[in-house]
């Protein structure tokens, strides 16, 4: 085959290869060797933007149908069950000019499904029965949103916009938008709507597995040959955004989870051409500074907001919003067009100067060493990655174009600056004591809107740079060279270091993924921190002032590649430090050196306080099957409580209480640590000698706390009913294992893989009971265990149980009758799945941080449960899950109305629930 003219990394040992089809279909073969799985994406330039006026929703609803039978396999299902069975995954999403279709599985199995993606995208049946049924889903799906605050937010900025631009029109669709019509049914619409969108020529197709690029190319040919063409490419998107009118307004929202945020946007035209420059992200940098001298440090030392972001917004084809997002304090309520004038005083302080290159160096530096030393990612991940790509990029930069970031010119950068004046200004405040005149359609927002007054649009054009705002400093995080470690200096396990007063050091180098990257996880068992609901809550709100507090003299390593998460856990603390191995170690010092000596002010305790407070509230008002989890596992983890019980104990809390707990927080500590990745034995000498030096600053030294669970043996089946003030019911069944063996794990994985898409397919695709249904393998307190979940809009929680009781009866009466043949390769579909191999230095730190945690020391545990998997038979697996179905099994039912009449299980409430699980509490 051809070279292939693309820019590519010189660590990427992937073979690609671009393509074109007879019938105008662009394709990128990718070869990757070690792909542990076939993956495909199909892009298309089709999406909600070219629904017909009165059938809004169209291509949203047609990208559910396709994988509801095509031509050469017209049972629904089938090919959801085909990729499951054969250890795979799929998707697909509709965007406001695109869509796009993927999966991944097997590789012995990836031609037969291409073979049935090929056919549902060239030939989908779009039968009466999928119609209509698919009709149901998408008005559940659309009701399951009413009170998602991102789209009543997005529906209201839609119509405050040019009402001819196709950003105005509803995108997800309803049953009243997909109803059956006098001369034209829904299923008539949608066969016109694909016939007149989708086309060859509007699709972009990537292909990745480990075959050769020879090979790929014939099943491309074979497979994809058969698309629908003859449409030419869609014409460019014409109507602005916005008229004159649509400028210079402000938009009053009121939010269903109470909030304060203001944003400010400038329009900007379509930004696609200057992509070779990244300079609008870069705006965004500067801007976005979190840094001495930002605008957000400045706003945040006057008391105004909490956090500020800049560069999001709405894109597209012919348009970009430029944001800057306030969090606002309660005094920021009140001094809006203060924070509107500073903000236009750090533009005007940009306009005055040069364009900061030596800025824009480092940031080209830090992505230059992105693209260089990028974590792999799966095939399933590339394969959609790239197949947008080629939507948006020439074929020399499908894999570059993302990194690609040329100097610009001066005179690009002043264009660019041009944009944000007050006469390209709109406004939001979103906040549920704004005043309101009006009601969104379709999500019933109420908002409002108003001209910016004259005044202040005055006052903004005559903004003049503040003193104490400027530019970032050279980043003195950021290192001047990387190197690689040395692949023989890897270790397969991790070692234990040091291990003596008080400290737990853990040491694997791992430079099998070629990145000069790290990660440090050290967790703080601290005693004080555990003892009861106060301590956890005030430790919860310590966290969130600290880091707070430390957020603007640590800003500088986050934009150098450096990256520190810290977390509230069952032991106390975790920091976990990770991102380029240079300085990573200092940045760990310094932060936990600060630790135990912040000074917070009483005015941020407050602050804070009341942020938490409000965020644990809102809580309550998530999706029912996200509270019903919550308590599931607030029931199972003492040191877990629901969001509303902390919520009221923070809410007593005082500045001196807190002040008392503070001075207690680290009388007692332990450390255990992990060092894993781009480390020389140096490095790990050097964090030994860090962490002796912080822990002798301490007053004492503790052991490692014992875990505490809530145990269900016993118990026997519970019913436990939580009213919800939301319109929509939901069950969830919790089946926990009565232990903890690698078979219990290998059983109920086996269960979960066999069951999951049966169970959405009966009770979502076919009864049409709810649109989030599933289930899924769900391990608590070292324990496996398995849920299934559903959420309805129009069945109640009896009806639910009844539907997956049968569904269940069903299952287990056709079981027996799975062949061996059958039986072996649902396993070894699973076993595939359980041994996938690390795709990221990420993903693998995590893994031996959690073996470690779980004290599998070997990292073996998922080798034993294959091993259980290989030995299992099929009479043994029937006997397991007829089990599940026992009168006395101790699972849980979590719903939102009352138990099925004559049912054998007890019924209870949430304290009872608690009080009856507390009795057996067991160490871990």
């Amino acid at each position: 085959m051809k070279k292939s003219h693309m820019v590519q990394s010189p660590n990427d040992q992937r073979l690609y290869q671009p393509l074109m089809l007879a019938n105008g279909l662009r394709v990128l073969l990718v070869q990757q060797q070690d792909a542990e799985k076939s993956a495909a994406a199909m892009a298309v330039n089709v999406g909600h933007f070219d629904d017909p006026v009165d059938r809004e929703g169209l291509a949203h609803f047609l990208e559910h149908l396709v994988f509801l039978g095509s031509e050469k396999f017209p049972q629904a299902g089938e090919y959801q069950q085909f990729i499951a069975t054969n250890a795979g995954s799929h998707n697909a999403w509709t965007g406001t000019e695109h869509s796009c279709f993927y999966f991944d599985i097997q590789h012995d199995a990836y031609t037969a499904a291409l073979e049935r993606f090929a056919d549902m995208l060239s030939a989908p049946l779009f039968s009466t029965e999928a119609v209509d049924k698919e009709r149901h889903a998408i008005e559940a799906e659309f009701s399951m949103k009413l009170k998602d605050d991102g789209r009543r937010i997005y529906q209201a900025h839609k119509e405050s916009i040019n009402p001819d631009h196709p950003f105005a029109k509803f995108s997800v669709g309803n049953l009243s938008t997909l109803d059956d019509r006098p001369g034209q049914t829904a299923q008539q619409a949608v066969r016109d709507f694909y016939q007149n969108q989708y086309s060859a020529s509007r699709m972009t197709l990537t292909l990745v597995s480990n075959a050769p690029l020879e090979v790929q190319a014939q099943w491309a040919e074979r497979y994809f040959s058969g698309l629908p063409d003859g449409l030419p490419p869609k014409a460019a998107l014409v109507p602005p955004l916005y008229l004159d009118e649509h400028l210079g307004i402000q938009l009053n929202i009121q939010p269903h989870k109470p909030t304060q945020r203001f944003v400010a946007s400038f329009a900007l035209p379509d930004i696609q051409p200057w992509y070779r420059f990244k300079l609008v992200s870069f705006l965004a940098h500067l801007l976005g500074d979190e840094g001495p001298g930002s605008l957000l440090s400045h706003l945040k030392g006057r008391g105004l907001v909490n956090t500020l972001s800049a560069g999001g917004g709405i894109d597209g084809s012919n348009y970009k919003d430029f944001t800057l997002a306030f969090e606002l304090t309660p005094q920021g309520m009140h001094a809006l067009d203060d924070i509107l004038l500073a903000s236009f005083s750090y533009l005007a302080m940009l306009k005055k100067q040069p364009f900061p290159s030596g800025i824009f160096a480092e940031r080209q530096k830090l992505v230059r060493w992105s693209f260089l030393y990028q974590e792999q990612k799966t095939p399933l991940q590339l394969a959609s990655d790239l197949a947008v790509n080629l939507q948006h990029y020439p074929q020399e930069d499908y894999v570059f174009g993302d990194y690609r970031m040329e100097m610009p010119t001066e005179a690009l950068y002043q264009h660019l600056l041009s944009f944000f004046h007050e006469r390209n200004l709109r406004l939001m405040l979103i906040a549920p004591e704004v005043s309101v005149d009006r009601q969104a359609r379709w999500y019933h927002t109420p908002y409002s809107q108003l001209p910016i007054t004259t005044d202040l649009l005055k006052k903004l054009q005559q903004a003049t740079p503040l003193p104490d705002c400027h530019l970032p400093d050279a980043n003195p995080y950021l290192v001047e060279e990387l190197q690689l470690l040395d692949k023989a200096a890897s270790k397969a396990l991790p070692q234990l270091y040091y291990q003596a007063d008080g400290m737990k050091l853990w040491f694997k180098p791992d430079a099998d993924f070629q990145t000069p990257k790290g990660h440090i996880f050290v967790e703080l068992t601290l005693p004080n921190t555990t003892a009861g609901l106060v301590e956890l809550a005030l430790c919860k709100l310590w966290l969130e002032l600290f880091l707070d507090e430390i957020n603007e003299q640590f800003y500088a390593a986050t934009t150098a590649g450096l990256q520190y998460n810290l977390h509230v856990q069952q032991q106390g603390l975790t920091l976990h430090c990770s991102g380029l191995a240079g300085n990573q170690i200092a940045l760990l010092y310094d932060i936990l050196q600060q630790m135990p000596k912040c000074r917070f002010s009483e005015s941020r305790f407050i602050e804070l306080q009341r942020q938490l407070v409000r965020h644990w509230h809102n809580q309550a008002r998530n999706k029912p099957i996200t509270q019903l989890f919550s308590k599931l596992s607030a029931l199972l983890q003492p040191l877990n409580p629901e969001s509303d019980t902390l919520a009221t104990v923070l809410e007593n809390c005082s500045f001196s209480d807190f002040k008392r707990f503070y001075a207690r927080m680290f009388q007692q500590v332990h450390v255990e640590a992990l060092m894993i990745g781009h480390w020389k034995e140096q490095d790990i000498s050097t964090l030994q000698q860090q962490l002796a030096k912080w822990l002798g600053t301490v007053p004492a030294r503790c052991q490692r706390s014992e875990r505490f669970s809530h145990n269900t043996e016993g118990v026997g089946p519970i019913w436990l009913e939580l009213p919800l003030a939301q319109e929509d019911e939901a069950l969830v069944i919790y089946l926990p294992a009565r232990d903890r063996t690698p078979l219990d794990m290998a059983l109920f994985m086996l269960a979960n893989h066999l069951i999951s898409p049966e169970y959405f397919h009966e009770l979502r695709t076919e009864q049409q009971l709810g649109y989030l249904v599933g289930t899924g393998y769900v391990p608590m307190n070292l324990r496996p265990g398995m849920a299934f979940y559903i959420q309805s809009p129009r069945a109640d929680a009896k009806l639910l149980y009844q539907a997956t009781l049968s569904f269940y009866q069903r299952f287990l009466s056709e079981l027996p009758e799975l062949s061996a043949d059958e039986f072996n390769a649902l396993k070894q579909s699973l076993a595939s799945q359980i041994r996938e191999r690390d795709n990221s230095l990420g993903n693998r730190a995590k893994r031996i941080w959690l073996a470690i945690g779980q004290g599998d020391y070997q990292c073996c545990l998922s080798e034993q449960i294959q091993q259980e998997l290989s030995k299992l038979n099929l009479a043994d697996f029937v006997i397991f899950c007829q089990s599940l179905l026992a009168p006395d099994y101790d699972a849980i039912f979590l719903a939102t109305s009352g138990a099925p009449p004559h049912s054998h299980m007890k019924t209870l409430d949430a304290t009872a629930a608690i009080t009856l699980l507390k009795t057996l509490t067991e160490p871990q």
